[in-house]
């Protein structure tokens, strides 16, 4: 059939197929497709489409063929009758016209009614000579005597069809394998025969038969190997046939293997890896594979297999299945491995010497910790044995590792080890470096693709193409310095002898670290000593920074420091020392404001120590880390290491020891100030005490002088008043002379009814008090309440008599505030400063704002000036513990 003609025709041009011969004979859908050189598909669409039209008449032939014919045109008003009639006689004449098949009918009982000339031709027989035989005339006698001719009868006459194939008789006496079809032909229920059709098959029974006799020569001879496990695997790698080389060398019988899958023969890490279905994949894709390595036999024991896998396909190309051949290396791959090892033994042993004894050396004129480390991973990594290595230390509970130093590591690996989760990730290098440092003991990782399941770092040393690794503790003295990680590019590098070998360098480097770290210890606690002793000598803020900065620098060797000191009258941390040479340098490290978005002034308002990006100026290059320690309420050290991954723990806790000596120290100057304060209140208590006594006794003298007589009764009431107010002027002296000492103990003190006591003595009568606040506190009530009494004089005395003052409620304390005309910002920290008053011509002292803010330091508030809503002014108290939320 023509295959490379057009694929599409009109149904006009297949329709003058039929007329190209008058004769009418009917054809097949392969003649069709011949003559219109297209495909037998493209035909049997085309023709079914004219057949659908009535243009073309069909029939189907015996199994799956169907023959075509343009029918004789006839008048249109044919009777129902004479069109059947008269397809009956196409029909016919078709029939007699087939000679590639035998078609003729049969009666009910098997004799023969029709016969064509297709049948002539492959039987043999005359039509007068056949037409009333009985059908089974074409059967051998072997088929008669087994009742084959009648059994076929019955099958068709019930089922409505029966094929069969088998050696068929010609009427010369000779043989022919045929393919035969009978049908039923029924009348409603009634029987009237069959129609059979049988064609020649002896080609391609004899092919069949020759290919079946190969096969079972061939498959005698694999079945008789036994060199060689030689079998068949379907195309999903199961297992179709078994010979003896098979049994013998696998140990399976026939009926235990054949029907399961081939992969049963390896190695539980190969089948995990993939690895038979990977060679199936490699032998269909490329025709065949071969294959070495451990196989499994029935009874579990290995052996070293090499393998070839081929494929196989039917004339189509089609894949078919697989051949599998399989010979028992063992003894062959035994003797070579002995021999690689040996070699790679003696090789891995003169290059490990080698390696040793160069890191004894560096070891021994080493003068730091990071040259120790360094030195060794570069050894490492450029010996032959292993491929990269890096050291590590680990916080004391295991959860954060820090990388210190490496060697053909990339800075995507270090981070991967830094992200792994040490909990959840318990073969990873996090875990691994935990184990070793818990037991003290090296921990080898043989294979990584199989035997550590974490992420992301498993993931990163298959890219990196790391085959196996060892991490070393280092100890000394049950002191932990970290890990050692070497890592080998083939899967189980490191045999007893490497552990035990970097076992014993593990401890060399413990010691040396060791050491190194007593060394520095020693220096560094000397210069700590002379820096205290200096620091007990200073007298300000400033040489206390100097000496700090010069100690972590020069004595520690750590890259930079910076002290800042709170300024609170500026409410800002100012740089007082830094380490950097140039001054300009230090004038970038601008003050910070309260609020400021800085991780420095997080650190001071949280008292807490930070880690974070260098804080050096612009002209300073280079990574940097940056170490913040509050230094209580005085300010903040800021220390800066060079390399921006590693703040060492021994550095960090230097940093703390020398934050917390500085602290001291600040604190000392502190106290001294402040008792240099308080000495000078007491003068200035004497003075004041002297000259605001005064006026009130003169005052007592005069009126008391007057009590006899009666027409002056509120004599007395001047005099109760004058010396009121020299108790309470004694009161504020105490406090501003005495501090805390002064104020009694602390009781219950509800704020809105002292406020409003407070109120009933000052002599305002046309000023208005509002009381917004119901909270209670503790604290001692004379004070409180002399605290509200100058706070409402100084609105009375700024504000006018008419002020409206109002009492109320902050977040975390209270407010009073005024309608009046305010504080301008630049007076607000002045007001408080003793001896300070604008009304100094009406008997103002300047001491009511300085006891306000004295008592609001005593009781640990935090006071402030603000204005108000009104424009006026507003004291705000912060940091107050109500009874509510505790004691205060």
């Amino acid at each position: 059939m023509g295959t490379s003609g057009p694929s599409k025709h009109t149904l006009d041009e297949i329709l003058t197929v039929f007329t190209r011969d008058t004769s009418g004979t009917p054809l097949t859908t392969s003649e069709v497709a011949d003559e219109l050189d297209a495909t037998r598909r493209v035909a049997a669409s085309n023709l079914e489409e004219l057949a659908d039209r009535g243009k073309l008449g069909t029939r189907t032939v015996g199994a799956n063929e169907r023959i075509w014919w343009r029918p004789t045109e006839q008048p249109q008003t044919t009777p129902d009758g004479d069109e059947s009639r008269i397809e009956r006689v196409q029909f016919d004449e078709f029939v007699g016209a087939v000679t590639d098949y035998a078609i003729f009918v049969l009666d009910p009982d098997g004799y023969v009614q029709t016969w064509n000339e297709g049948a002539r031709q492959l039987k043999g027989y005359e039509k007068d000579e056949i037409v009333g035989q009985h059908f089974s005339t074409f059967y051998t006698e072997a088929d008669r005597e087994a009742g084959v001719p009648d059994r076929n009868l019955a099958i068709a006459a019930d089922d409505g069809r029966v094929e069969d194939e088998g050696w068929r008789v010609q009427k010369d006496g000779s043989r022919f394998w045929a393919n035969i079809t009978l049908t039923s032909l029924y009348d409603g229920d009634d029987l009237q025969g069959f129609l059979k059709v049988t064609r020649d098959m002896t080609e391609r029974h004899e092919y069949e038969q020759r290919l079946r006799e190969q096969k079972e020569r061939f498959e005698t001879l694999v079945r008789e190997v036994k060199d060689y496990a030689i079998f068949l695997l379907d195309t999903d790698g199961i297992v179709q046939t078994w010979n003896e080389g098979a049994r013998q060398l696998k140990g399976y019988d026939d009926d235990e293997i054949i029907g399961e899958h081939f992969s049963t023969f390896y190695t539980e890490a190969d089948k995990e890896v993939g690895r038979p279905e990977q060679n199936l994949e490699k032998a269909h894709e490329n025709g065949r594979v071969e294959d070495e390595g451990e196989r499994v036999r029935k009874d579990g024991s290995t052996f070293w297999a090499n393998v070839i896998i081929t494929a196989l396909h039917d004339d189509d190309g089609d894949l078919r299945g697989f051949a599998k051949v399989t010979r028992d290396m063992t003894e062959r791959h035994e003797y070579e491995q002995r021999l690689r090892d040996q070699r790679d033994e003696l090789d891995e042993l003169n290059q490990i010497n080698a390696v040793i004894r160069d890191i004894d050396q560096v070891l021994v004129s080493a003068t730091s910790r990071e040259e120790v480390e360094q030195a060794v991973c570069d050894r490492l990594a450029a010996s032959e044995p292993f491929s990269a290595a890096w050291t590590a230390e680990y916080t004391a509970d295991y959860e954060e590792v820090t990388p210190r130093a490496s060697a053909s590591i990339d800075e995507a690996y270090l981070d991967a080890i830094r992200t792994a989760d040490a909990d959840t990730a318990e073969r990873t290098e996090k875990g691994v470096g935990a184990t070793a440092l818990e037991t003290g003991t090296p921990q080898p990782v043989q294979r990584l693709q199989t035997d550590c399941g974490g992420e992301p770092w498993r993931e990163a040393s298959l890219a990196a193409g790391y085959g196996s690794a060892l991490t070393v503790p280092l100890v000394y003295n049950e002191a932990e310095y970290g890990i050692l990680t070497v890592y080998a590019d083939s899967e189980s590098a490191f045999d007893e002898r490497k552990i035990a070998v970097m076992s014993e360098l593990g401890e060399t480097i413990s010691h040396t670290i060791s050491a190194i770290r007593r060394k520095e210890r020693e220096q560094t606690l000397t210069a700590l000593q002379e820096s205290t002793r200096r620091l007990l000598n200073t007298e300000t803020e400033t040489e206390i920074g100097d000496i700090i900065v010069e100690t972590l620098t020069d004595d520690a060797a750590l890259s930079d420091a910076v002290v800042y000191r709170f300024d609170a009258a500026e409410s800002a941390l100012e740089p007082v020392s830094s380490s950097f040479e140039a001054e300009s340098d230090t004038n970038r490290l601008a003050s910070l404001s309260a609020g400021a978005d800085s991780p420095v002034w997080r650190s001071f308002q949280e008292g807490k120590t930070q880690f974070t990006e260098s804080i050096t100026p612009e002209t300073v290059t280079g990574d940097r880390r940056t170490m913040l320690v509050p230094l209580g309420s005085y300010g903040v050290l800021a220390v800066t290491e060079a390399d921006q991954e590693t703040f060492e723990m021994n550095a960090q806790d230097l940093v703390q020891l020398v934050a917390a000596t500085a602290e001291a120290a600040l604190k000392r100057t502190e106290r001294e100030r402040r008792l240099q304060r308080q000495n000078e209140r007491l003068d200035k208590f004497a003075s004041m005490l002297a000259h605001e006594l005064r006026n009130p006794v003169n005052i007592g003298q005069i009126y008391s002088r007057q009590l006899p007589n009666e027409t002056y009764p509120e004599a007395v009431e001047y005099v109760t008043e004058a010396f009121d107010r020299i108790e309470e002027m004694i009161d504020v002296m105490l406090v501003l002379t005495r501090g805390r000492e002064a104020v009694g103990e602390r009781t219950p003190v509800e704020l809105g009814d002292v406020a409003h006591d407070a109120w009933d003595d000052v002599d305002a009568p046309d000023a208005a008090l509002e009381v917004a606040i119901d909270d209670t506190i503790h604290a001692d009530k004379t004070y409180v309440h002399h605290l509200f009494r100058n706070l409402f004089d100084n609105a009375v005395e700024h504000g006018g008599s008419d002020v409206t003052v109002t009492v109320g409620e902050l977040s975390t304390g209270f407010y009073v505030a005024d309608d009046g005309v305010g504080i301008p910002p630049d007076e607000r920290e002045t007001v408080f400063r003793e001896g300070y008053t604008t009304a100094s011509e009406t008997g103002g002292t300047g001491l009511g704002l300085a006891f306000v803010k004295e008592l609001a330091e005593v009781y640990g508030w935090d006071c402030q000036v603000t204005e108000s809503d009104a424009g006026g002014a507003q004291f705000e108290f912060e940091n107050v513990t109500t009874t509510e939320s505790g004691t205060d």
